[in-house]
């Protein structure tokens, strides 16, 4: 049977919101108050360390021995040598290599996988590569503009991109969305393929697939739909690393939407409708244009953590009201990637979905603006 995957954003839309992400992480709130990650515009860890490790800056350059998990955000990320966690990264180019024990989680406009990884692979970005010296141990989740494999998935492979090109080894099932499909020479899947896209794939008389080749056609142009599954892989990246550098904002953020979200929603229109406003006027007047671009550049940082706030809030009310254990750090973060993809569906209802995340948007804003003046003021 068909897994229905539906079509992705482009990397231009990726590749946007990241940058609004990464400007948060390093220009609109203080380091600081919150968390104590290693900063600046060149971050070069070597040697040992004995937990886990947090980084943001232009350059982050991580060859360690890693006890615990790193998490990195920054322009130009190479993260590798020998890493027990997990690795959570987003990014302008990002290059995982070396051992990791745990998963690989990343977004970014261009990534490359040279790296041996314990267990699940999920990326995002424009440009996808996973080397021939890349082993994946469980499933590997891609979206992406481009996307090649030469490497070794032991699991299931689903991908949605623009193009996909496998020249490398799938032991389980590969499940593919793209514009473009290339099964290139030397190629091995031991499962079935099912491909869905505008024409049918090309496969090298050299390459070898085990199971059944399924084929759907569809149109390839027809608008997007919803957030897709790049948007919510990004969304899913984007609220692991904020809410690793910035845990206790995060949590005093969602506990104050959840206290009383009828007031972070009245707070939030606020905002949304008066902050372009005085931008506009700033920017109208010679003396307050750059003023009025700063404000502009940081409200749409809000924008987009304010959504993620307004994910954290309703996986917090799921877990109580579905009486979930979110007692770790990474079962509440498995349980919002889980929120995350739900309402990436409830969005691709008409004209409901979209004032669900409206509404989602303007609840997470407003609890964000008042927790940072509460801050503020302190």
């Amino acid at each position: 049977m068909n897994r229905t995957m539906r079509p992705l954003f482009s990397g231009k839309q990726v590749t946007g919101l990241l940058l609004l992400f990464l400007s948060v992480c390093m220009l609109a709130i203080p380091m600081t108050a919150f968390s104590m990650p290693e900063s600046g515009e060149t971050v070069s860890k070597r040697g040992t360390i004995d937990d886990d490790f947090y980084a943001a800056g232009g350059t982050v350059d991580i060859n360690a021995v890693v006890a615990g998990d790193v998490v990195a955000a920054g322009g130009d990320l190479f993260i590798g040598h020998h890493i027990e966690g997990d690795v959570i990264a987003a990014g302008g180019t990002i290059t995982i290599r070396g051992e990791v024990l745990d998963d690989v989680r990343t977004a970014g406009g261009d990534i490359t996988v040279d790296s041996i990884i314990g267990d699940d692979l999920i990326a995002s970005g424009g440009r996808i590569k996973l080397s021939p010296d890349t082993q994946v141990s469980g499933e590997a989740w891609l979206a992406g503009g481009d996307v090649y494999i030469a490497g070794t998935v032991n699991r299931d492979l689903v991908v949605g991109a623009g193009s996909v090109s496998i020249a490398g080894v799938v032991h389980g099932d590969v499940r593919i969305e793209s514009g473009s499909l290339e099964i290139l020479d030397g190629a091995l899947i031991s499962g079935d393929v099912y491909y869905r896209g505008p024409g049918e794939a090309f496969i090298h008389p050299d390459s070898k697939i085990t199971g059944q080749l399924h084929y759907e056609q569809v149109d390839w142009e027809r608008p997007h739909e919803g957030m897709g599954i790049f948007f919510a892989l990004s969304m899913i990246v984007a609220s692991i690393v904020f809410y690793k550098l910035f845990p206790g904002f995060t949590q005093s953020t969602t506990d104050r939407l959840s206290a009383d979200p009828l007031k972070s929603l009245g707070a939030g229109l606020v905002t949304f409708i008066m902050v372009p406003v005085i931008a506009a006027l700033l920017i109208a007047i010679v003396v307050g244009l750059w003023v009025g671009l700063s404000i502009m550049a940081l409200y749409l940082v809000a924008l987009i953590t304010g959504l993620l706030m307004a994910f954290f809030a309703v996986s917090d009310w799921s877990a109580r009201r579905f009486n979930i254990d979110v007692s770790t750090n990474k079962r509440r973060l498995l349980v919002t990637a889980v929120v995350i993809f739900v309402i990436a569906l409830l969005g691709n209802i008409p004209v409901v979905g979209g004032l669900i995340m409206f509404v989602l948007l303007l609840t997470g804003l407003g609890a964000e603006v008042m927790q940072l003046r509460m801050l503020y003021k302190q």
